[in-house]
Parts: structure tokens; C-alpha cells; sequence
């Protein structure tokens, strides 16, 4: 049986400069980087998570949230109007902008700098 989600990937073009923007907004712990050159780096949630951010070998064609495949990462915020704050007024591309749905669901989609979306979402009711 699987009992949950280690980590995430994230193939990046400049692995330094993604892990950095990441600790930065997120404020995310490095657990693990290599000794290659570009590095693989794993950055920790605090609910013990990962994202793995690790060399691309090429770059790749542009997608949006509703092409084929894994699209987006979904974070939820301990405070989704501050988080949301954070991410307009700090220059984030917004992909969609804040909005809550009738049943009170709030979602933000922006990207990273390499163009990878993010969803914030907080739930008045987990799913599970």
C-alpha cells in the first residue's frame, strides 16, 4: 500500500536559482543537496513533504494548467489572503487570479520563475 507522497520533482533549468526563489517565499529547508554540478536539491514543508528540484538535460515546450499531464503543485498556506499578498506585490506571475468558490473554497494559480504552477488553495472543509 502507499501511505503518501515523499516528493515532488521539479526538472529545472538553473537548480540553484529555483531552489533559492522556493526558500524565499516558501520559506522551505534544504535536507539534501549533492556534489554534482548543477546540484539536486530536496526542500522540506513542514509537514515533512519534499520538492526535489534537480538539472534538466533540455529545455522543454510551454504548457498551461490545462495541457496534458502533471501540471501544478498544489500548496496550502497557513494564511491564504497573506499568502496571496505576498505573491502580488512580490512581481509573481498570477496565472489565475484569488477567488472563492460558492462553497467557500479560495484558489490562486501563479508560476514559478521556470514557469511551473503553483496552486494555493485553502479549504473551509479538508477532503479528507
Amino acid at each position: 500500500m502507499i501511505k503518501g507522497i515523499e516528493h515532488i520533482g521539479i526538472c529545472s533549468k538553473d537548480t540553484e536559482a529555483l531552489k533559492n526563489w522556493y526558500i524565499k517565499l516558501f520559506q522551505l529547508k534544504v535536507v539534501y543537496e549533492n556534489a554534482k554540478s548543477p546540484r539536486t536539491y530536496f526542500l522540506a514543508l513542514k509537514d515533512g513533504s519534499m520538492i526535489e528540484i534537480y538539472p534538466s538535460d533540455a529545455g522543454s515546450e510551454s504548457v498551461d494548467n490545462k495541457t496534458q499531464g502533471i501540471r501544478h503543485l498544489a500548496f496550502i498556506p497557513e494564511n491564504f489572503e497573506e499568502m496571496s499578498k505576498i505573491l502580488v506585490n512580490g512581481g509573481v506571475e498570477i496565472v489565475e487570479a484569488s477567488k472563492t468558490s460558492p462553497s467557500g473554497v479560495k484558489t490562486l494559480f501563479f508560476k514559478d520563475p521556470e514557469g511551473n504552477i503553483i496552486h494555493l488553495i485553502d479549504r473551509p472543509v479538508p477532503l479528507i
